[in-house]
């Protein structure tokens, strides 16, 4: 009787504990958005808040979760948005090049190596896989993009070189600037106005890089912002007025566009002679950044349609 009694406690407990596993698997795996046809679960929610969290170097707290809850949301559904586009029209990556450069730059951040970032992610409870999918999904979708609206990227080439022509003529030197950005959604009601000011607050304290990874919607988030080294010629004369009056660290004021919110940080800048410099190399750089400026708004405005006519619920 008393075995008995002893065998009735272990079913029970055993009961008990996958009653209990079961419970954290539900929580787990909670759908909390659809977008069309594919779910976005806390779990994936919970995946990104760390994941930004850990690039941005900053800690896993409930403070971090709230300000950053919305934000990784949007950016999800942005995923899901993208992965069904890329699925629907079959989009497949050449190779593994452009994959393998951004996790390599990733690695270099930490000392290590790709094996050893995944050992990082293992280690700090994040899912590396998901990230990777990330990668590959906004990496398919630049592909699609380009695929879609490269025959209505046209550029008027003998205007670019009449442009060239007068601007070398009337300049001693040649600016660049290196820069870095922070793209929010422009909402055109109160909510614009809290966002900047949360934003700039985090700029201030934790700095434009990290704030760039928890709030930026435009692809170089992941590289906290950073644009790299732009000449002055490729830029609209609105950014160059701005940017032209800024010093180095300097973060510039809001810039406002059809959808967006943009903000500026000049890292760097430098002159070049222009005795030394190669035109044609010159004149490619400032086709390619023009065409780069033409892609990222076909890019914005088509995720934008993409947005207006899906099923998106907020569960």
């Amino acid at each position: 009787m008393r075995l008995k009694k002893e065998l009735l406690k272990i079913i029970f407990l055993i009961i008990f504990v996958n009653i209990k596993i079961d419970a954290v698997a539900i929580t787990k795996n909670k759908i909390i958005a659809s977008v069309d046809n594919q779910i976005i679960s806390s779990y994936e929610l919970k995946n990104k808040i760390k994941t930004i969290l850990f690039l941005a170097n900053q800690n896993f707290n409930q403070e971090n979760v709230n300000l950053l809850k919305q934000n990784a949301l949007q950016q999800l559904i942005d995923y899901k948005l993208k992965k069904n586009q890329v699925t629907s029209f079959k989009i497949q990556l050449n190779n593994n090049i452009q994959i393998n450069n951004h996790l390599n730059n990733l690695s270099s951040k930490y000392n290590t190596d790709i094996e050893g970032l995944k050992k990082i992610f293992g280690g700090s409870g994040l899912d590396f896989e998901i990230y990777l999918d990330e990668i590959r999904t906004e990496l398919s979708w630049q592909k699609l993009i380009f695929d879609r609206y490269k025959n209505k990227i046209i550029l008027n080439e003998q205007e670019i070189d009449a442009e060239l022509n007068n601007y070398l003529k009337s300049q001693n030197d040649l600016q660049e600037y290196n820069l870095a950005e922070i793209e929010l959604p422009l909402k055109n009601n109160s909510d614009d106005k809290n966002t900047i000011m949360e934003v700039k607050n985090e700029i201030t304290r934790v700095g434009f890089e990290s704030a760039a990874i928890k709030y930026s919607i435009s692809t170089s988030a992941s590289d906290g912002g950073d644009i790299g080294w732009i000449n002055a010629k490729s830029l609209s004369s609105e950014m160059l007025s701005i940017i032209s009056k800024m010093e180095v660290g300097e973060i510039s004021r809001p810039i406002v566009r059809t959808d967006r919110i943009i903000l500026l940080q000049l890292l760097d800048q430098k002159k070049i002679d222009i005795n030394k410099v190669n035109r044609n190399e010159l004149r490619e750089k400032i086709i390619k950044n023009k065409k780069n400026q033409l892609l990222s708004l076909y890019s914005n405005n088509h995720l934008s349609k993409l947005k207006n006519n899906a099923l998106i619920e907020l569960k």
